[in-house]
């Protein structure tokens, strides 16, 4: 009887759970963008799983209605003039209200600003020396180290990314394309140029996996394929993330010039081409 007890009680709770699981409201963004141009502003297109009134809070301190009628397709465009931000990527979430008037809040989404006149500096900083120090952060290469036929190299590279690619709901773009430049110091190892693309997958507990591919060449007979992983760590100041890369090198053509290569260095992409 007890046993018998115990099996109710745990169909039960079976039960809520999955009817409190489709009573909630999912969120599937089609379309979220801030237009470079004036007067900026953020547009974002998406539905719901059900019909809801919806508002969305961005950046934690502004609330806009979006749908004022229960519909399951929403679309806003929000004039960004008077908003003040901290970060060029800001955060947004949908708040969503049933016809029981119960409510519903999304996941957090994020956007990046393709501007800089809105962006607030901390109190008592200088702004001239946070973008000096940004910009010195931001070029600065990263160690690596290069294993080629039992030899270990050391060299310095310095990876910019270009163009950058962007899906709705991430906290980085789905992947971009690259240019990297590697000055190896070792007389008899050429420099290379690098381009490729990395796609990046975010990882709960870190930042990102990324895998990439690229293409090299010294200009000088020395052409070949890299394939590498890269795994961001965390943020530093909110706009670099630590991340370390393995990749290995091939030349189709001579097994002999294959290499491998360990880096830990910063990433950033606020100076790219974005879409």
């Amino acid at each position: 009887m007890k046993k018998l007890f115990l099996i109710i009680i745990f169909q039960l709770l079976i039960t809520n759970y999955f009817y409190s699981q489709t009573d909630s409201v999912e969120v599937f963004i089609i379309g979220a963008y801030v237009t470079p141009e004036k007067p900026h502003t953020f547009h974002l297109s998406f539905f719901t799983s059900k019909n809801v009134k919806t508002k969305i809070k961005i950046d934690e301190k502004y609330i806009t209605n979006v749908s004022n009628e229960f519909t399951e397709d929403h679309s806003a465009a929000i004039d960004f003039t008077n908003f003040n931000f901290k970060d060029k990527f800001v955060s947004y979430q949908i708040i969503s209200t049933n016809e029981k008037g119960e409510k519903f809040e999304s996941e957090v989404f994020e956007i990046v600003l393709p501007y800089e006149e809105f962006i607030e500096t901390k109190e008592g900083t200088n702004p001239i020396f946070t973008i000096l120090t940004g910009m010195l952060l931001y070029f600065l290469p990263s160690p690596n180290y290069v294993f080629y036929e039992g030899q270990k190299i050391f060299s310095l590279t310095k990876e910019i990314p270009v163009i950058t690619f962007y899906s709705s709901g991430y906290n980085y773009p789905s992947g971009h394309i690259s240019l990297e430049y590697s000055h190896f110091y070792k007389d008899n190892f050429n420099n290379i140029l690098r381009f490729g693309y990395k796609h990046v997958i975010p990882i709960q507990y870190i930042e990102y996996i990324s895998p990439g591919i690229t293409a090299f060449t010294n200009f000088n007979g020395l052409n070949g394929i890299g394939l590498e992983t890269s795994i961001g760590f965390f943020k530093v100041f909110d706009v670099f993330t630590v991340y370390s890369r393995y990749r290995y090198n091939l030349k189709p053509t001579n097994s002999k010039n294959h290499f491998h290569e360990i880096s830990v260095g910063l990433y950033s992409n606020f100076f790219t081409i974005d879409f």
